[in-house]
């Protein structure tokens, strides 16, 4: 009986470690960088920017690697965390019908739009 249950003991150890290395593969890597642009943020599928992130910022990674980038919309993905004591800063308690299309998704494509200009004219 013991030989037996450790047995089983070592397979789901080997499981659990294969499990782990490929999980390890396909997350983000999360490491820390700076913001070498200024970025102009905007919805999706629109011209407008809504605000700019400064050069300098320190982000975040959030780009998913391995077999779980595939399909993924614009890759080249970061994160912002932004903190502060006052609760009433942000309600969440809003109808989901009420909030962006995209969800909390924004994309920086806004500073390409002149690649499509002509300026041949010049």
């Amino acid at each position: 009986m013991k030989k037996w249950v450790f047995r089983i003991s070592i397979a789901f150890n080997i499981i659990f470690i294969l499990l782990w290395f490929w999980s390890y593969l396909n997350s983000p890597s999360r490491e820390l960088g700076r913001l070498e642009k200024e970025i102009a943020i905007g919805h999706f599928q629109s011209e407008d920017p809504i605000f700019t992130l400064p050069k300098g910022l320190t982000v975040r990674n959030v780009s998913e690697r391995g077999l779980n980038a595939i399909g993924q919309f614009e890759n080249n993905r970061f994160s912002i965390i932004i903190t502060a004591d006052d609760p009433s800063l942000i309600n969440y308690d809003l109808p989901k019908d009420s909030l962006n299309m995209f969800s909390n998704f924004y994309s920086a494509e806004i500073l390409r739009n002149t690649f499509w200009k002509d300026d041949s004219d010049k």
